[in-house]
């Protein structure tokens, strides 16, 4: 490191200097700003050291502004003066040491003590402690203390609170911290750990300092001095950091730490600049979670996560390696040094000033925290409770504004002009403009369907920006569909969801499984193979033996599950498979089944006929073809052409050919580059190469039909190769196609677990999983998943649709012999708390406490059979438990006429027991307006609303005499 830049520690508003320590010219100039332009940074120098011996360790005086100090390379101390209203002058003192070697750290105290940290040398000590306020202190004086024989120093730091006590690193070993009022002189406590270097005590909560890693190792280790290993303790247990960051910084170029220090002006905020020029700020907080007794720290995918108190909250890349391939920059501009402006800076929040090559000073702001809003429960954002936006209105159902939003977003990504129609010289439009609450059709000729589904569901966002009442409106999608009746009708769900087409042939997936399973049409063999997907009976894979076994006693293997596919294609009598030759002829014919392929010419005439009136022409068309009929194929394209539905192309002579010669494939390859339809791109495609895996290749075509098309006409070792591949990228991507692939099992919950992640569609997750779980899939997240969904229910005040869902998914449940699966769902109407939302009849124990990533063991139960100590009550809350929310401890609401707590006596009558038992028996009943919520005692209300209409909360204003 060539140079360095420290703001001063006395400087102020009006005086705001900062000293460049220019290590490579031996020199010290101290600066002064002139002016902030921006970020750039004007100053002047008003003072300059030069001549100065080779220094590799620098630091200022915590009580004198003027004075400095160097370490040398020699390992002299260098205590100097550089005051701009007087002349250069000498050194004030110099410290000459016995063995010389380099001096790595150099630091003051609010003392006035100076310590220096050395390198090893045999036999002499490295860590020397110097008073300056000893007025007889001369260059030939001894050390006040000599620390840390024959180990060499990497490190040192005073503590501001305690100046006495200072913390050093000792370089290999560890982090050591001495009291200089202590006659021992091997410290008073130590951290084993090789990350010594560049330590920082955060000055607003001395507890906390940081330290780096040597050269190529860019860790930082955040400690915490009460916690710390006792030399004579013996135990490795308590020597461990508070959080580590293993790289803390890029390390694809072997980066190593420069500079690591604490804001000073916001606490747990620290710096880092690596020798690639990457500059970062990071923020550091606490949580307050705590397990309860009865859990298991060590269980749950996300266990470790909760073990330290300490996370990073935010951290923000202010500059990132000169060879970052988004934001490249030459290796000379880099930012070479940084110093926060904890005293005097004209800025507000954690600023720094960085140092470039040229000795260019610029000024680094961290971004403030996004602004807060307020979102009610209608999906209106206030401030300062004034409404600054609210959803548009309402204009049909959920599915047609949907699809007026898709279209008015999609159109503008498409740059499609207001007459569409002349725009595309007469080809098919996009989005039909005349008709707006016409679905947008699932095609593109650039684009996956993957990413034409994203682009849909996220509006095509952020290619787009639409209006924020339209962003407001979407929020209402799910609570809007629930009160439409998305439940655990396919039918009915289709036209719910009828704006997103995947979602709707996710649902005809679940339909047609319904359709296989009806009647056990799925058993065979002693299986019962429903709901599984297509790459589990492709592979004749089965999990979950003891839930699909109808017969104990059955043997599982590969042979019974090809077995019972073969039982399943005899019962429901297939054709006999006409494509390419293979082993597993039954498990092809049923996963096509599954598809969706019709196996007869009768059925896929009256498939393509409903995609016609569609209008989706080529892709019956191209349907046609690709299920081996291309009779029907040409009668479709005939009677289109007819009725002046396409343009006659020359498609039909290439379909009518049993071979097509070159001057037909030129003729096709240019018609495929003219044409946006997809399913006509795949038909030529095909014409072209004659080879399917073209068609399979095309992500354009939906994924039901490419897997179609790869059942029929792929070799088996190619499918299979396409089966896994396909499952593990719609898996990772939180593609709803994929369903197809997965079927309901335990890879389902893998990919809806990222399709919740991506578009937070968790009601159609739970709606789809309601079939298989818990019947024949016993995953936690599914439990999870469902009671998140009812409780939304619940916020919702959608409780005749929450006992539906409850009622059709109990009646789903049930075992082969009658037995229900399902557990007892809480009940939708019961006394719930405003805070947790969690019945107040239930007590927070391990006999009514659902958990569900965190099970319970024997080992943890064991451990706490007795009774747990209750939380500390937050502000506001009762200590009385009869008045509290037993979960949260939260106080009972008031009662809005005596403004007493519901469930405390009538005030009126307080005395002894004896009136209580002549109290009113309707006093004891508490009583809320499912409207404005308020809460009144039993008889008080009765009272009331006999005389009045109002509620008698002030400024409430609702009619709850009129809702009886």
């Amino acid at each position: 490191m060539e140079a360095a830049i420290r703001w001063s520690p006395h400087a102020t508003q009006h005086t705001p200097r900062f000293l460049v320590i220019d290590v490579a010219g031996n020199r010290l100039r101290l600066c002064q700003v002139d002016k902030f332009e921006k970020s750039k940074v004007k100053y002047k120098q008003i003072c300059l050291r030069d001549k100065l011996p080779n220094y590799t360790a620098f630091d200022w005086s915590k009580r004198d502004e003027t004075i400095v100090g160097i370490g040398s390379a020699s390992g002299e101390a260098v205590i100097l003066q550089i005051d701009p209203d007087r002349p250069q002058q000498e050194y004030m003192h110099a410290f000459p040491i016995r063995h010389q070697r380099k001096c790595n750290s150099i630091a003051f105290s609010l003392k006035n003590f100076v310590a220096t940290g050395l390198d090893r040398v045999r036999n002499d000590v490295c860590l020397n402690i110097y008073d300056l306020n000893n007025p007889n202190l001369t260059s030939s004086s001894e050390p006040y203390k000599k620390l840390a024989s024959s180990e060499a120093i990497s490190s040192i730091k005073f503590f501001s609170g305690q100046p006495d006590t200072l913390v050093a690193g000792v370089s290999r070993q560890c982090i050591r911290i001495y009291d200089l009022r202590d006659s021992a002189t091997s410290g008073v406590a130590q951290y084993p750990t090789r990350q010594v270097h560049n330590i920082a005590i955060d000055p607003l909560d001395e507890n906390y300092f940081i330290s780096a890693g040597t050269t190529g190792d860019p860790t930082v280790s955040v400690w915490d001095q009460r916690f710390v290993k006792q030399r004579n303790t013996g135990d490795s247990a308590t020597s461990g950091s508070v959080l580590e960051f293993r790289p803390i910084v890029d390390n694809s170029h072997s980066a190593t730490i420069w500079s690591l220090r604490y804001c000073g002006t916001k606490k747990g905020t620290f710096g880092v600049l690596a020798n690639t020029g990457e500059f970062k700020i990071i923020e550091l907080a606490q949580h307050s979670h705590r397990l309860e007794p009865h859990q298991n720290s060590n269980s749950g995918p996300y266990a470790q996560s909760w073990v330290s108190q300490h996370y990073t909250k935010i951290s923000h890349n202010l500059r990132y390696p000169w060879y970052d391939e988004r934001h490249r920059q030459a290796e000379q501009t880099r930012v070479v040094a940084y110093d926060f402006m904890a005293v005097g800076s004209p800025f507000t929040g954690p600023c720094a000033v960085g140092l470039y090559p040229n000795r260019d000073v610029e000024v680094f702001k961290s971004p403030p925290p996004a602004p807060r809003i307020s979102v009610t429960a209608l999906e209106e954002i206030y401030k300062d409770r004034t409404i600054i936006a609210r959803p548009s209105q309402r204009q049909g159902t959920v599915a047609e504004d949907l699809i007026e939003l898709q279209n008015k977003a999609l159109s503008e990504q498409l740059n499609i002009k207001p007459e569409p129609r002349d725009s595309l010289n007469g080809r098919l439009d996009k989005l039909n403009i005349d008709h707006p609450h016409q679905s947008i059709p699932p095609q593109s000729a650039t684009q996956s369907s993957r990413q034409v589904h994203e682009d849909v569901l996220t509006l095509a966002y952020p290619d787009v920006k639409i209006p924020l009442p339209d962003y407001l409106k979407v929020l209402q999608t799910q609570k809007r569909r629930c009160q439409e009746g998305y439940n655990l009708d396919c039918r009915k769900n289709k036209a719910i969801v009828a704006n997103d087409p995947w979602l709707v042939e996710a649902w005809n997936l679940v339909e047609r499984m319904d359709a296989h399973a009806w009647g056990d049409g799925m058993v065979g063999a002693g299986l019962d193979l429903k709901y599984l997907g297509v790459a589990s009976i492709w592979a004749n894979e089965l999990t979950m033996y003891d839930q699909r076994l109808i017969d104990p006693d059955t043997e599982t293997s590969e042979a019974i599950m090809v077995e019972a596919v073969k039982d399943i294609c005899e019962h429901k009598e297939f054709p006999p498979f006409s494509g390419i030759s293979t082993q597993f002829p039954d498990n092809r014919q049923l996963c096509l089944s599954l598809c969706g392929w019709n196996l007869s010419k009768v059925g896929l005439r009256e498939r393509c006929s409903m995609l016609i009136d569609g209008g989706q022409y080529y892709k019956a068309i191209g349907l046609a073809v690709f299920q081996g009929y291309k009779d029907v194929a040409l009668d479709i394209l005939k009677e289109t052409i007819r009725q002046k539905q396409l343009e006659n192309i020359g498609l039909g002579a290439v379909i009518a050919c049993d071979s097509v010669n070159e001057d037909q494939r030129h003729l096709c390859a240019w018609m495929a580059d003219m044409t946006d339809e997809p399913y006509l791109k795949g038909l030529l495609a095909y014409f072209i190469s004659g080879d399917w895996t073209t068609v399979v290749e095309m992500t354009q075509v939906s994924l039901t039909d490419r897997v179609g098309v790869a059942l029929k006409y792929l070799p088996d070792e190619k499918l299979t190769h396409f089966l896994r591949l396909c499952t593990q990228e719609t898996i990772a991507y939180g593609n709803i196609e994929g369903l197809l692939l997965t079927g309901l099992t335990n890879r389902a919950m893998d990919l809806l677990e990222h399709y919740i992640a991506k578009f937070g569609d968790l009601q159609s997750s739970v709606l789809i999983l309601s079939r298989a779980c818990p019947l024949y899939i016993q995953d936690p997240r599914w439990t999870l998943w469902k009671d998140m969904y009812l409780n939304q229910m619940q916020v919702w005040r959608t409780f005749l649709e929450r006992t539906h869902y409850i009622k059709e998914h109990n009646l789903r449940c049930v075992s082969r012999e009658g037995r229900s699966i399902n557990k007892p769902s809480s009940p939708s109407l019961v006394l719930r708390c405003s805070r947790c939302q969690q019945n107040l009849a239930l007590r927070k124990d391990p006999k009514s406490t659902r958990q569900y990533l965190v099970p319970v063991s024997a080992s943890a139960s064991k451990h706490h059979t007795g009774p747990q100590p209750r939380p500390h009550p937050p502000k506001g809350a009762t200590s009385s438990p009869a008045l509290a929310c037993p979960n949260c401890n939260m106080q009972m609401p008031r009662c809005g006429i005596c403004m007493m707590w519901l469930g405390s006596p009538d005030p009126a009558k307080v005395g002894a027991a004896q009136t209580l038992k002549e109290e009113d028996l309707e006093a004891r009943l508490m009583v809320f307006c499912m409207s404005c919520a308020h809460g009144f005692h039993g008889h008080h209300a009765r009272d009331w609303f006999a005389r009045h209409a109002m509620c008698p909360v002030p400024d409430c204003q609702c009619m709850c005499g009129l809702l009886k």
